[in-house]
């Protein structure tokens, strides 16, 4: 597959625009799982989540991003290249998702719905939100999209071309790596093809290079923990056997057909089911419903870990919006093309350069601000970027954990409450039995869990609380917007910052 020379270039520099523009937060796992580690692991310094501490996670996607700092050391790009080079990396990542779905509604429906793919791609205000962010699935998804391009599908006649179908296998074991659930879309590929084939060679294919690919990244992870220990094996103990992600959220079964869908498609969802109902009796179409299904029968559900089918659920839109009657009238097909495009663009700009971005400008502001000399967030957990973004080995910093239950009855689970739950539960009894007197004369302050640092941030939620509990020790020194409203009410406000007053 060779990149068509005008149409590339565009889609990169389109999403290396929005890449670059982007100011706000989503999910902690853009950071905290990917550019984090990589941080870590390049500079020494930064925080490990429990995660990484028990080896559930692969370093092979933080090493997408380590080499990118590696190569901003060697050239010396100082913080420019910390913080707009893995932005960089995953302009070029979503921008080759964006051509690869175009070829691939190109090869298998014609011009027509790859052009209508096309649209749909790059107009999606949720594809305009993630597909530039550092998270597993977006580069999950890019893997998945170009592994598909040289998947033998339905409409591939007659013998498998087995160069083709290796790249794809390359692909799509290197997707699994990054996140194993990633073997739902393609276990269905596979079995679907072996039926159709019935040919041994396939499956000793896959084998072999499944073997290949998992052998190479359980050495990196040997290489990275310094010990014996297999991340995927660990990742399903937790998830699986444990079921300790429900720890994290529990929702209702039909969540991705009602919320997840409508977040990913907004107004491109009708056309979306109306697209897959004509596609029903195809593979691609049974094996994004087999993957939903799956999904669905997990307890902790999230709109991202769908994510990665987004390119063919483009693709089932465009396949319902070719058979609209509207469109075979030129005047009329643009201009509700153009509409219907335009629809979307509001939500993304709004979500990508207002909603929750306070959190983000005060980690710029801690890295460009030498006068502080410690901070500390009294936030839920994992509110803010860290070391990635703040890229300073000088200051001590702290934040409010939320390590889940391990190893408990499941009694004690149920009234299981992590430090930043304690926190919010009753802010001013934690703030007494766990900091020492903010002016007093303490003289064993290690027995207390943490010192009041040089600098404090909170969401304005806390504001109220927090001024009266310490009094005049601490002034507001700068506060950043971060959203007109929030979903969860200990996040609702400015993000203030409180400077320590000297006796």
């Amino acid at each position: 597959m060779r990149f068509n020379v005008p149409l590339f270039p565009l889609l990169f520099q389109y999403r290396l625009q929005i890449a670059l523009t982007t100011k706000t937060y989503f999910q902690p796992d853009e950071f905290w799982q990917a550019l984090e580690p990589a941080h870590e692991l390049v500079y020494g310094y930064g925080y490990l989540t429990w995660e990484w501490k028990e080896a559930l996670r692969s370093i092979a996607h933080p090493v997408v991003f380590a080499t990118v700092y590696w190569f901003s050391e060697l050239l010396r790009l100082g913080d420019t290249g910390v913080i707009y080079g893995p932005k960089v990396l995953q302009a070029l990542f979503a921008a080759i998702a964006d051509y690869s779905v175009y070829k691939f509604a190109q090869k298998y429906y014609g011009d027509e719905i790859s052009k209508l793919t096309l649209m749909c791609t790059v107009t999606s205000a949720f594809n305009y939100f993630v597909s530039i962010r550092t998270f597993s699935n977006s580069l999950e998804m890019t893997l998945l999209i170009c592994a598909l391009n040289y998947w033998p599908l339905d409409k591939t006649a007659g013998q498998v071309n087995m160069l083709n179908y290796s790249i794809a296998l390359v692909l799509a074991a290197i997707a699994c790596v990054l996140r194993p659930t990633n073997i739902l879309i393609w276990s269905y590929l596979g079995v679907a093809l072996t039926i159709r084939q019935r040919s041994f060679k396939i499956v000793a294919l896959a084998g072999a290079i499944g073997t290949i690919i998992l052998s190479l990244n359980a050495l990196v992870d040997i290489w990275y923990y310094q010990r014996l220990t297999f991340p995927l094996y660990n990742f399903l103990k937790f998830n699986v056997v444990e079921s300790l992600s429900s720890f994290y959220g529990v929702n209702r079964q039909v969540y991705y057909i009602v919320e997840a869908l409508p977040q990913l498609l907004t107004v491109y969802v009708p056309f979306f089911f109306h697209g897959i109902y004509i596609s029903r009796s195809t593979t691609l179409a049974q094996s994004c419903i087999f993957v939903v299904f799956v999904y669905s029968l997990i307890s902790h559900k999230e709109v991202r870990f769908i994510f990665p089918l987004l390119p063919i659920f483009h693709v089932f839109a465009a396949i319902s919006l070719c058979r609209l009657r509207i469109l075979s009238r030129p005047k009329l097909k643009w201009t509700f093309l153009a509409l219907l495009s335009l629809l979307n663009v509001p939500l993304a700009l709004y979500v990508s350069t207002t909603h929750q971005r306070g959190v983000v400008d005060v980690t710029f502001y801690i890295r460009t601000t030498p006068s502080i000399e410690s901070v500390g967030f009294l936030m839920p957990c994992h509110s803010t970027p860290w070391m990635s973004h703040m890229h300073r080995p000088d200051i001590t910093a702290w934040f409010l954990t939320c390590e889940p239950p391990r190893g408990l009855s499941h009694s004690e689970l149920t009234t299981y409450r992590d430090e930043a739950d304690q926190f919010y539960d009753d802010p001013e009894l934690f703030l007494r039995m766990h900091f020492p007197a903010v002016r007093g004369n303490e003289t064993d302050v290690s027995r207390f869990r943490y010192d009041w640092p040089s600098h404090l941030v909170v969401f304005g939620a806390l504001e109220e609380l927090l001024t009266s509990y310490v009094g005049h020790a601490y002034v507001e020194c700068k506060r950043f917007f971060n959203s007109h409203v929030h979903e969860d009410p200990r996040r609702r406000g400015d993000v203030v910052v409180f400077c320590k007053q000297n006796d």
